[in-house]
């Protein structure tokens, strides 16, 4: 069992490609056959942090796809210093994704959904500046709505998630007693990784989220300090 360091990660990463010889690659590129692990994260809390996992995915040798949401209430995707950390990641050959939230969708028909996703998709792209094609629901266990969307490929969709190929970290724990066999017995497989869980030493669950809390803190008293240090400078000229 993993202990959730960038350590163990990198372990995992190596058995399955160079231990057991299978490909592991973004959403956009998985193949009608042949053993293959569809590696996924969903930006929910850091884009910072992604990137890290990032930087893991290529030391290892792999490629994967990037969910990104754009109604998280903890970063704003489209700002310009998180649009180029983003364009950071696909620099490293990673997939950029749509992480899509459903709340409120209940209130609205089809053709609405349709025409919602395809705005957040198009708006992330021309920020991005290269095309979205590839969709995941944000905690759809969770949601009163289940779309589907056939312009885009949909991690969710069967052909990509299996019931007896998909494995999640989510809430910092794997459903399965060994990881390592899992994958033995899934040569076809998604892999979904959320980085707030990972870090360079073992964390409980309080412990990673705090990291990020902490991030998200520095980041903004530094932004405050900066806004007030240009009002400073505003008056005094003006003075």
């Amino acid at each position: 069992m993993t202990d959730f360091t960038y350590e163990s990660y990198l372990r995992l990463l190596n058995f399955i490609s160079k231990g057991l010889g299978y490909p592991i690659g973004p959403l956009v590129h998985f193949p009608d056959e042949g053993p293959y692990m569809f590696l996924r994260h969903d930006i929910d809390f850091s884009v910072r942090k992604a990137v890290e996992m990032a930087e893991l995915d290529s030391q290892a040798g792999a490629r994967a796809t990037f969910f990104v949401l754009l109604t998280a209430p903890y970063y704003n995707a489209l700002s310009q210093d998180n649009l180029a950390l983003l364009r950071t990641i696909a620099g490293m050959g990673h997939e950029i994704g749509l992480h899509y939230d459903c709340t409120g969708f209940e209130e609205l028909g089809s053709t609405a959904r349709q025409q919602r996703i395809a705005l957040l998709a198009n708006c992330l792209a021309d920020g991005l500046g290269q095309a979205v094609t590839s969709i995941a629901q944000h905690k759809p266990a969770s949601a009163g709505v289940r779309e589907t969307f056939a312009q885009f490929r949909d991690a969710y969709n069967p052909r990509f998630c299996s019931k007896d190929g998909y494995l999640s970290d989510s809430r910092k724990r794997f459903g399965v007693d060994d990881v390592y066999g899992f994958f033995r017995a899934n040569p076809r497989s998604q892999l979904l990784i959320h980085p707030v869980w990972w870090h360079e030493s073992a964390r409980d669950r309080d412990g990673a989220l705090g990291a990020i809390q902490e991030e998200a803190s520095t980041y903004m008293a530094e932004f405050i300090r900066e806004e007030t240090s240009s009002l400073t400078r505003y008056f005094q000229a003006r003075s």
